[in-house]
């Protein structure tokens, strides 16, 4: 059984390089034609459209690995199958779902790299992404940053955050500022200003309200009405913008996280909990893409290659058109962001579990 299972391992890992291959150059041609056109234009060396090409990769891939399994499990099935190959397995006494365990492992292998890369190498490159494509545009960092978030931790446990819900760098103010510090995690100290303002010796907040909590359970409140206290922030104007993050440049801990302050607040979030549920669920599609694949496999016994690249593009095709469908209707309030967001995952898994038992009756 080892020997059969490592050959239809074998046999996938072509088809699979080629797929990664494929689909990754269909994602990066039109990028890389318009970074090289906007080199050319700002006159950018060509070392930063290679940089910028490296460092897009990882996002592609983690699009592309699910896709390239799909292709791999539907050649690898359709050549064995038009060889009469399943069929001796079957008069061997292999039943449907045995054969097609190993593309089902290799699906489950290529979930767990995927969500690896999307959760420890994408975030960073993604940051590095939009920095170095802004320097190549000349473009500066923006005046206006809503909804800022700092953090300070002890070990891996949050110590103190900070959120303003308006940030001009130019005038360097923020505005409806407010800052938690934790021990244990509970809330020590909380302090709220309608305005943080900077000068040269640091930050200041102006009208600020002070609220201390003992162990007994007791608050006590101090109010700077019409004076300014220095605020120990940590980071510059500049920094500030800097440090702040959209959802592709979080790992799936800091948006988490980055969604739990916003809601403490009293901020819409649901766009964000959608994007935090699609980094668990574009992994998973390498496992819903197998469980579809093996199956749809054995239909075609001539014309294998083109037959399966052409089903892997139908398949492909529906699992985005509905992925985006359920995610624009969770964004807009429609479905809750976890239904959303796995909606694709959810159908074709059970229309892959139906074809799976409907392949293994015959």
């Amino acid at each position: 059984m080892r020997i059969l299972d490592g050959y239809v391992a074998r046999e996938m890992l072509s088809p699979m390089l080629f797929g990664i291959c494929a689909f990754t150059s269909l994602f990066v041609g039109t990028d890389l034609l318009n970074l090289v056109t906007m080199a050319v234009e700002l006159g950018a060396p060509l070392t930063t459209v290679g940089k910028l090409f490296v460092l897009r990769l990882p996002q592609i891939v983690v699009w592309t690995f699910p896709m390239a399994v799909l292709l791999a499990v539907l050649l690898t099935l359709s050549r064995l199958s038009a060889n009469s190959e399943i069929v001796a397995m079957k008069a061997g006494g292999l039943s449907f779902y045995r054969i097609a365990l190993p593309a089902v492992v290799i699906g489950i292998l290529m979930t767990c790299l995927t969500l690896a890369i999307n959760e420890l190498v994408v975030p960073a490159a993604n940051a590095e992404y939009t920095l170095t494509r802004m320097e190549m545009r000349g473009q500066t960092l923006p005046r206006i940053t809503r909804n800022v978030i700092l953090r300070r931790y002890s070990g891996n446990v949050l110590s103190w955050f900070l959120y303003a819900a308006r940030f001009d760098s130019e005038l360097q103010v923020m505005e409806d500022v407010t800052i938690v510090s934790l021990k244990n995690g509970k809330p020590e100290e909380t302090t709220y200003a309608p305005r943080i303002i900077w000068d040269e010796t640091g930050w200041f907040m102006e009208d600020g309200v002070s609220h201390f909590y003992d162990d007994s359970g007791r608050t006590v409140t101090m109010r700077f009405a019409g004076g300014r206290q220095p605020v120990d922030i940590g980071q510059k104007p500049r920094e500030i913008v800097a440090s702040q993050k959209s959802p592709d440049e979080m790992n799936i801990r800091e948006l988490a996280r980055h969604i739990e302050i916003l809601k403490s607040q009293g901020a819409e979030t649901q766009k964000l909990e959608v994007d935090w549920h699609l980094k668990w669920a574009i992994p998973a599609a390498s496992l819903v893409f197998a469980l579809v694949g093996a199956p749809l496999g054995l239909q075609s016994h001539r014309s294998a290659s083109s037959v399966g690249f052409g089903l892997s593009v139908i398949v492909i095709f529906i699992y985005y058109m509905i992925m985006t469908l359920g995610s624009a209707l969770a964004q807009g309030g429609y479905l809750p962001p976890i239904l959303g967001a796995w909606l694709q995952n959810i159908i074709l898994g059970i229309v892959g579990m139906y074809l799976m038992r409907r392949a293994a009756s015959r």
